[in-house]
């Protein structure tokens, strides 16, 4: 047989990697690293699987984790062989265990054909082509890197196979199996103590009828006092049962009552919603008013009357123009009264200074400000007032839950939440109370400014008022043109012309200012207009007042979901209605019986007394099932005796038969060995011969004994050495003759001759003898060499070898 192609498509590092192989010599070259022991796996893999041999159960070698591809997750590979005249291909998945063989020149799969492997039901070509398992396929055709010595699970393999070619020239009339059969039989029949096998297990079972016997005597006697107190304890029970009666239809009573204050506050609670119900419908209509829209319209509203006064005092600039501009021409004689002018300068010019200060008044009045801080005052006064309803519900859920946990102390979870729940509002409160006092100390201090700013308006205006009965002007617009009038008359025709052409610009840029405005203040009123449709109002005084009507919808609402909760928490997942049918048999007299009655207590001593009551039916019903149990005991004992004798009958055969199987094996036994003794001196021969031309004669004879254990003959003296008092390299020779020896004794098959790095401890001399060796075997059989060095190829050529050369590197 030889390998033709490794197609290493997805193993280890390689991936798509195709190898040819020779029918004679190959030497596969690759430095350190480079995959020659990969692929020497993948050759193994391919053949067993990785599958640990003699398993019991399906168990995987290392190696199988330790050639997973490093890029994806494909693992697999195939192998082309020629067997004889015919060339198959072997095809494995690893992943998924599975393997095909097929015929590759007619493609017929032949993979249901081969051997499933010695205890699994798993497909092995190397069983199949190979006739042997991996542990003889690694110590034989296949030697590793510093793997030449064998394996000690070898030697039972390799003797048996030996003296089943020397016997009957034919490996499958196994002396072996013979000896495997028998082990099986006796492993099958077991000892007095594997309890698990027949033998063992009759042992067993005999002594366990034994001490079955001896307690079914002492059953009997248990049995009369176990009846004693069978009927001591039924007694017992019917007093306690009467007992714990009184007690659960005084707790019944008690309930009832307790129902009853539980429906009448329910009801309460429920005429309070349905009130509610009623005053947020009558508010629903303010529920979608938004307060941003109102402070964005208060705003807008504000910007209007600010440009309504800056539109008026430019109409106002506009008059007094068209007036200087008619009067122009008038005459008044400056030089008449020259003090009387110079008063007249220097009141204009007052009068202007407290017009402006006046101005600079009206518009920043703080009635904005103020507005603001009102609302933003009930804002807070609103969250105060919710915080103290959440406070006083918090408060109740706290001292509800401390009640109830006397019922069941889960309750002190939820006194714990609201614990916590109340202390922040406690904290939230008097963070609110700062912020009403802080804002109201602002507003106070806005007011007086206002009150200011108009005390200092209404002075202004009676000194301009003063400063206008002094020149008898009864307006601004008067007094105006009397100062133009004045300064006109001082000027030249040349000014007065001028004075003109600018009051004629000032016109037209006033005009210009007051249209721009206009369209200013129409845009403002059209997002005010806006606003108001969008919330359903009329005026600015309408939206502020739904928004107070809004705010009260509002904490209708959580009074409401407060209220609902209450109610929820009284009546615990049932409606009104079936609280009320569970209070139908409540009558006041009953009332009256149960008023010091305290359900806890009545609930604590009932729930003792069914504790008890109920470890008693407890153990009633243990004493009544033992009683049962101990008469099929007692009545046992007869059927015991009579198995006890049929035990005893049943052991004695298995003696017997046991006693014939170990003649059987010793008989077998002492023939194996003189079978042996005939062989070993073959394997001596071929081991000897084969040291002997690799050695260049220095070691002639090699001595091998029942357990393959080697030792050579000193040439000049004539003892034998220890083989491990050899060199590294001659020990390599030696085991390297061995499992060449075994492997061409055990089948005269041309197997290949798998070799990873195994002359690295050779001198160059031994190993130009080796490789003579080899060439020569190769004629014969396919030999694979695995080396990291370029000795081997260039001695070969040295020697006008003939070989294949595949470099991995």
């Amino acid at each position: 047989m030889i390998l033709k192609e490794l197609n290493l498509i997805s193993f280890g590092k390689f991936n798509n990697r195709k190898i040819g192989l020779d029918h004679g010599l190959n030497i596969i070259y690759g430095e350190n690293e480079s995959g020659k022991t990969t692929i020497h796996n993948f050759i193994e893999g391919m053949f067993y699987g990785f599958l640990r041999p003699y398993a019991r159960r399906r168990y995987f070698l290392p190696e199988l984790d330790k050639y997973r591809p490093w890029h994806g997750e494909k693992y697999y590979g195939i192998i082309t062989l020629q067997e004889e005249t015919k060339s198959y291909k072997i095809e494995r998945d690893f992943n998924r265990g599975y393997v095909r063989i097929y015929d590759e020149l007619t493609g017929k799969d032949i993979t249901d054909d081969i051997d499933l492997g010695e205890k699994l039901n798993i497909h092995l070509p190397g069983l199949y082509f190979f006739d042997f398992n991996s542990i003889i396929y690694r110590n034989t055709i296949s030697i590793k890197q510093l793997g030449n010595k064998i394996e000690s699970d070898l030697a039972g393999e390799i003797k048996d196979k030996l003296a089943n070619i020397t016997t009957s020239l034919d490996d499958e009339i196994s002396v072996k199996n013979a000896m495997a059969d028998l082990d099986k039989r006796l492993d099958s029949i077991g000892t007095e103590r594997a309890y698990k096998k027949p033998y063992g297990r009759a042992v067993k079972e005999l002594d366990q009828l034994k001490e079955k016997r001896k307690e079914a005597l002492q059953k009997k006697e248990e049995y009369e006092q176990t009846k004693e107190r069978f009927l001591q304890l039924k007694d017992e029970i019917e007093s306690k049962e009467v007992e714990i009666n009184i007690f659960r239809s005084k707790l019944e009573k008690a309930k009832i009552c307790q129902l009853k204050k539980a429906y009448e506050e329910a009801k309460r609670i429920e005429g309070e919603i349905h009130s509610l119900n009623e005053e947020i419908e009558n508010l629903k209509n303010y529920s979608k008013l938004c307060e941003r829209d109102y402070y964005e319209a208060f705003k807008l509203d504000n910007q209007v009357k600010v440009l309504d006064n800056e539109i008026n005092g430019l109409i106002d600039r506009l008059r007094s123009i068209d007036t200087k501009l008619a009067d122009l021409n008038r005459k008044y004689d400056v030089e008449e009264d020259k003090d009387k002018v110079q008063g007249l300068y220097e009141d204009y010019s007052h009068y202007n200074q407290l017009e402006d200060e006046k101005n600079s008044l009206l518009i920043n009045h703080m009635q904005n400000k103020l507005e603001i801080a009102n609302v933003q005052l009930r804002g807070i006064r609103e969250k105060k007032k919710k915080s103290t309803i959440q406070s006083i519900a918090f408060s109740f859920i706290l001292l509800a839950s401390l009640g109830l946990s006397t019922l069941n102390v889960y309750f002190l979870i939820l006194a714990a939440l609201s614990l916590m729940l109340l202390a922040y509002s406690f904290y939230k409160s008097r963070s609110l109370n700062k912020e009403v006092s802080s804002l109201g100390g602002s507003i106070l201090e806005l007011r007086q400014k206002e009150q200011e700013r108009e005390d200092r308006i209404e002075k202004i205006t009676e000194l301009q008022k003063h400063i206008l009965e002094k020149h008898k002007c009864s307006t601004k617009v008067e007094f105006t043109r009397l100062y133009e009038e004045v300064r006109f008359l001082q000027t030249n025709a040349n000014l007065r012309l001028r004075e003109i052409e600018g009051l004629k610009g000032e016109k037209e840029e006033v005009e210009r200012l007051i249209n721009k405005k206009q369209g200013k203040k129409e845009e403002f009123m059209y997002a005010l207009k806006s606003l108001l449709n969008n919330n359903q109002v009329n005026s600015l005084d309408h939206f502020k007042e739904g928004l107070g009507r809004k705010r009260i919808y509002d904490n209708l609402i959580k009074d409401r979901e407060s209220k609902a909760e209450l109610l929820d928490h009284i009546l615990k997942n049932i409606s009104l209605e079936e609280l009320k049918e569970k209070t139908v048999y409540f009558k006041e007299e009953l009332k009256e019986d149960i008023e010091e009655v305290n359900i806890d207590i009545i609930e604590e001593n009932l729930s003792s007394m069914e504790k008890a009551f109920s470890e008693m039916k407890y153990e009633y019903s243990k004493l009544e099932e033992r009683m049962d149990i101990l008469n099929n005991h007692v009545k046992e004992l007869v059927n015991i005796d009579e198995e006890i004798a049929r035990k005893e009958r049943e052991i004695e055969g298995f003696k017997e038969y046991i006693q014939s199987i170990e003649i059987a094996k010793e008989v077998i036994g002492d023939i194996s060995e003189r079978i042996h003794k005939q062989f070993a001196p073959e394997i001596n021969k071929n081991v000897s011969q084969l040291i002997c031309y690799v050695t260049g004669g220095k070691y002639g004879s090699i001595k091998i004994d029942d357990n393959l254990d080697v030792s050579v003959e000193n040439p000049t003296t004539g003892e034998l050495i220890p083989i491990d008092s050899l060199s590294g390299g001659t020990i390599d020779q030696i085991h390297f003759a061995l499992r060449f020896s075994i492997m061409d004794s055990m089948k005269k098959d041309t197997f290949p001759l798998i070799l990873d790095d195994c002359f690295i401890q050779y001198d160059d001399r031994r190993l130009k003898n080796m490789l003579e060796f080899l060439a020569k075997l190769s004629e014969r059989n396919q030999i694979i060499l695995f080396t990291c060095q370029n000795r081997e190829g260039q001695l070969l050529d040295s020697m006008n070898l003939t070989y294949n050369f595949i470099d991995i590197s």
